[in-house]
């Protein structure tokens, strides 16, 4: 009976010695789909490293954020967009993981390094350009090329069927949010379709059902930066390049396809050719940029109203 007592006392406080170990010291942790092996296995993690402190911000919404002993499992979803400070990390079965919070408080926790990206990660999305002009020549449907490209981001093959019944079938008015005015021919023209209505739309393609209406208020042209650094493309309203002075309609649908250095890859269906340049549409120096070019964070803020779309 002493014996079993003994080696009771023993299993207890070795217990309490393994719990009592810090966060930055090697601990056991549960494998997570997104983050290591076979679940359910146990493993032992290194010695988080300190670094000098940087900042990265949460760019995707799938993984999880763990503490201690992975007992308190969170999302990276609960903290989307913010931004935070990282001291430390640790490499754990070939990835790496941060430590991750705010200055003066304590870690939330770790997550996987794909996660985040920091304030000025360079991004490219492999997206086709579309133009509303060739193979269907769609005058007003710059909505309809826009939301093509988002298809094609996510696998869909662009033909000229496709694009034909992008068109065709383009909510129109009545419909609540629908277009006013022929895509064709601009008859009875007032401005293009709302984003909740172009989203809902894209969801009845196969390769749209994640597209989502990202509008709001609260939304920043660095929101979208970090959709893109997420590998999300963005459908965001702003100024054509026929625009008129005093015209203040954000009555055009461009795609953003990439961030490097302060700038944005905007592809803009309102052109005949994908090498189409600066100056060859309707002459708005501001906003004729050409069918792909690089445009400054500044410029892109100058026409932002809040309205995008993106892929959850």
């Amino acid at each position: 009976m002493e014996k079993k007592n003994v080696f009771k006392k023993i299993i207890i406080l070795g217990t309490a010695l393994v719990l009592g170990l810090s966060a930055s010291t090697a601990s056991v942790v549960k494998a997570d789909t997104n983050n290591s092996g076979a679940a359910g296995t146990q493993q032992v993690l290194p010695q988080a490293q300190k670094v000098k402190t940087f900042q990265v911000a949460i760019v995707k919404k799938n993984y999880g954020i763990y503490q201690g002993f992975f007992a308190s499992k969170k999302t990276s979803q609960d903290y989307f967009h913010q931004t935070f400070n990282v001291n430390r990390t640790f490499t754990y079965n070939g990835k790496k993981y941060y430590w991750i919070n705010k200055k003066g408080s304590p870690a939330i926790g770790y997550l996987n390094k794909n996660a985040v990206a920091t304030p000025n990660q360079a991004k490219l999305v492999d997206t086709p350009y579309v133009s509303q002009y060739a193979p269907v020549k769609a005058p007003w449907g710059c909505a309809g090329a826009a939301m093509a490209m988002l298809l094609g981001s996510q696998g869909q093959k662009i033909t000229t069927g496709l694009l034909q019944n992008i068109q065709n079938h383009l909510p129109m008015q009545p419909t609540k949010g629908g277009q006013k005015g022929n895509v064709y021919t601009g008859i009875g023209f007032g401005y293009v379709i709302s984003p909740g209505a172009l989203a809902k739309y894209a969801r009845t393609y196969p390769q749209g059902k994640n597209i989502i209406n990202v509008s709001s208020k609260k939304l920043t042209v660095n929101d979208l930066k970090m959709y893109v650094q997420g590998g999300k493309p963005v459908l965001y309203y702003g100024f054509s390049s026929y625009q008129k002075a005093g015209d203040n309609q954000r009555n055009h649908c461009k795609v953003i396809t990439g961030y490097k250095q302060g700038k944005f890859l905007v592809y803009d269906p309102l052109y005949y050719s994908r090498n189409d340049g600066a100056g060859t549409g309707g002459k708005n120096m501001k906003y004729d940029h050409g069918a792909i070019a690089w445009v400054a964070k500044a410029t892109i803020q100058k026409e932002f109203c809040h309205k995008a779309l993106t892929i959850k």
